[in-house]
Formats: structure tokens, sequence, C-alpha cells
């Protein structure tokens, strides 16, 4: 009997608790649903590849459940679709929400090809028909770009790349020894993760001033949303730029280098003929060395060589010339190694150096020294390597090699980010352009003349201009 009693209390309870209004599901015209976002924007996305989901939510804020459908406006044929409650596509069907709950909808597109080679745009709605009659609506948009893409490609013969569409280049992109691949100015490489630009000819990369040459990863999405990163901002994208031993003569200019596992490897060469030569170019934003080289010959001016997980430069021997360089390290990631590292020896092999010289540049980060210098005391005692007309992050203030620097100090207010606007760091974003108060400005010499302009095309002036690839202008007001 007192089972029979236990069990029909047990009863009474579940038909009260079904009976409750959150399972009370209502078709009165009054209730309605709420949204997280009206509008819903993705990123631009490649056409012909389904880019990330974006998602909102969707609430009943009332104190009776809703039925409802949730239909996209464009039906079978829209680009865009559609995933709620674990039920995916361009309709979902006899969805329930009780009472004071919520639920996910996340959103995907993938966008038609086209003949256009600018951004095109795709727009559609969601309509939420609830069982009362009412209609909701969520706007979707998406930016398209048309991408030409090439699976394990090895350049055998020249090439030139046009700057007409992008190119997503998955499995790598390889030069053959005697090829030369040239890239036209505005010329966009999206490399899929772990892919790299593997040159065993040459390869002349030159840009202009407004029209760079790109190099990056191929995510187009955000990791965070709030606030939102962009992978664009992350390293380890993609792999890099490997110069191989037989390839010599390589020209970067105006080129935008960032986002990969290194910048640019050379491999080990012979230092009489030039490995490459880099101008006005950004090497940015790398898991490992920005810049390494073994046994090269090299020439680099004008250029931005940041925020790398290993060292900015990784030199082994050869030599190598830096002029109006910014070298700087302030990744989030990764406190790093040195800025510069000079060495005679790779993998414990020894690798002949023939010098070492950096005028007007930037040399600082977060160590109290940002310069190592691996060295025989034979070839530390001689005058092959030098800063000249430079700022530099040391504590080695004595060294003869230093001429006309002034010295960085990590202990002074915002140690070596204090010479850059926002102190450097910005999220996830670097600047290095100069502050007002940049310990870099006035200090370079006479080789504006060879120089006039930075970077960013500002002109230096004849006397006292700024170490560094950017001469200081004055943020507008």
């Amino acid at each position: 009997m007192k089972r029979l009693r236990l069990l029909n209390l047990i009863l009474s309870v579940l038909i009260l608790w079904s009976c409750t209004d959150d399972w009370n599901f209502s078709t009165d015209s009054r209730y309605k649903l709420g949204f997280s976002a009206d509008t819903v924007s993705m990123d631009t996305v490649f056409s012909g590849v389904a880019s990330s989901s974006a998602k909102f939510m969707i609430y009943n804020s009332n104190d009776v459940g809703l039925r409802f459908d949730a239909v996209m406006g464009g039906g079978a044929g829209s680009p865009f679709r559609m995933n709620v409650d674990g039920e995916g596509g361009t309709s979902v069907l006899g969805l329930e929400i009780p009472a004071g709950d919520s639920l996910f909808c996340y959103i995907s597109v993938n966008m038609p090809e086209s003949q256009s080679t600018e951004l095109f745009n795709a727009f559609d709605s969601i309509r939420f028909i609830l069982e009362s009659g009412n209609v909701q609506f969520v706007r979707l948009s998406a930016h398209g770009q048309n991408a030409v893409r090439l699976r394990g490609l090895t350049i055998v013969s020249d090439t030139v790349l046009s700057a007409r569409l992008p190119f997503i280049i998955f499995d790598s992109l390889s030069v053959a020894a005697d090829a030369t691949l040239t890239l036209s100015p505005g010329t966009r490489l999206y490399f899929h993760s772990g892919a790299v630009l593997d040159v065993a000819g040459k390869l002349i990369a030159q840009g202009t001033p407004d029209s760079m040459i790109l190099m990056r990863g191929d995510r187009l999405d955000v990791m965070l949303t709030e606030p939102p990163v962009p992978y664009d901002l992350l390293a380890a994208q993609w792999g890099g730029i490997r110069f191989r031993s037989g390839s010599y003569d390589n020209v970067l200019s105006y080129c935008d280098i960032h986002g990969g596992t290194f910048g640019i490897k050379a491999d080990s060469a012979s230092a009489d003929k030039v490995k490459f030569n880099m101008y006005s170019s950004i090497v940015h934003n790398v898991e490992g060395n920005g810049i390494e080289v073994t046994g090269c010959s090299i020439d680099v001016a004008n250029s931005q060589i940041t925020n790398a997980g290993a060292s900015c430069l990784d030199i082994a021997g050869g030599k190598s010339d830096f002029t109006f360089c910014t070298i700087a390290d302030f990744s989030l990631w990764s406190v790093g190694k040195q800025a510069v590292v000079i060495r005679d020896s790779r993998d414990n092999v020894n690798v002949p150096f023939a010098g070492a010289q950096f005028r007007n540049c930037i040399i600082t980060g977060r160590h109290a020294n940002e310069v190592v210098v691996e060295l025989p005391d034979s070839i530390k005692q001689t005058d092959s390597y030098s800063f000249d007309y430079s700022l530099v992050m040391t504590t080695d203030s004595l060294d003869f090699h230093y001429h006309y620097v002034k010295f960085d100090h990590h202990k002074t207010k915002g140690g070596g980010a204090a010479n850059f606007i926002n102190n450097s760091i910005d999220g996830f974003k670097s600047v290095f352009r100069l502050d007002s108060l940049s310990r870099a400005r006035g200090i370079a010499d006479s080789l504006s003349q060879v120089w006039p302009l930075d970077i960013a095309g500002v002109e230096r002036p004849v006397k006292g201009a700024d170490a560094g690839c950017y001469q200081y202008v004055p943020i507008p007001k």
C-alpha cells in the first residue's frame, strides 16, 4: 500500500511538472522570440571554401514555451547554412524552446565562384515562423573573394604571377633550379597550414608602396570574437620562405610577410654571391626566427623585422648588411631569444664569418641585451661587425663595435616599447611607428640620401633622420 501511495505521489509530481509553463507551448501571437543580433555579418571568405561558423542566440524570455520553424529565405539555393539545436541545412522544422530558455544558431557560408576580381556580396535572412503565425527575421551577409588554387605546384620555367586574383597555396609552392618566379606588384599569396614557398631557383618579388606583395596564412576568420582576434594576427599559420643552397640573386621589395612558422630561411651558400636583397619589406609575427641565414650574403634595408618567437635575426657566418631597419621583439606568445644573434656556426658546424654591419637601425625588445655575439675572440677583436648611428638595447655600452649609438635601457619607463606609438602593443597588434619621444629620433647619419623615403613613403630629412624603417610623423588629432 505504501509503495502504491509513493508511486501515485511520483506520478502526480511528474504530471504537475509537465504542466508547468516551461513546457506549456503557446500559439498566442503576443509572444515572440528574441535574438542576440538582428544581423549576422560573416568575414570575407574565399569562394568555394566553406567558412568557419558565426553564431547568434535565440532567446525565449516569455513565461510560456514556443514552437517554430527556421527557414532560409533563399531556400536550398542559398549559400548560407544554419545549424540549430544540432540540426542543420537551409531549413530546420519543429523546433521547441521552453520558457526562459535559449538556443544557439550557427551560420556558415560557401560563396559561389564568379568571374569577378573584386569582392562580392551575398545576402539572405532566416525566417523564424512561430506556431502562432508570427514571422521574425535575422539578416545574413557575407563578402566573397574569388581565388586561384595551387596544389603542390612546382615552377619549372620562368613564370609571372599577376595580382588579378589572390592565390591559395596548398602543399607548398616550389621554384625549381634554373627557374624564376616573378610576383607582380600587389600579388597576394595565401598559404594553407604548413605550406611554404620553397625556392631552389630565383624569386623576384617587387611590389610598390601602393601595391605591396602579401604572403600570409589562408585563414580569414577570427579565433576570438570578443574582442575580435583574427587568425591573421597569429604566428604559425603557414610555413615561410626558404631559399635553398643553390638559390641566389633573390629580390624582395615592398613585401609583407607575416604569420608564418618562420619568416625567411636561407640555407648555406657561398658568401661571394648575393643570396637575397630585401628592401622596404616586413617580416612579422612568426613562431621561430624572423630571418635565419647560414653562410649567406644578404642586404636588408628600410625594413621591419619584428615579433619573432625565437630571434628576429639569426645570422650564422656569411656577410650581412642592415640599413634603416627596425628589429624589435614584443611578441605576446613568447619572450623569445634576443632580437639579434650573430654566430659563426650552425648545428655545431663552423660557418665562415665575413661581417655584419648595422647602420641607422633600431634593435630593441624586452631583454636587457638584445644583441648576442657568439664569435671567437679572434673575430670579436676585429671590426668585422659594427653598429653605427643606431638605437640598441644593450648594457655593453663600452663595446668598441658600437659607434655613435644611443643605448636603450629596458628599465626605462615602458622599456623598448616606449619608442613606438601605443607602447608598441595594442591587443594582439603591434605598431612600430615612432613615438614623439622615441630615443631613435634624429640619430641617423647622412645615408638618408640613399634612402630618402621610409617604408611608408615618408620623406626623411637630409640631416637628423630617425633610425629604423619609419620616420616619425605626428599622429593626426
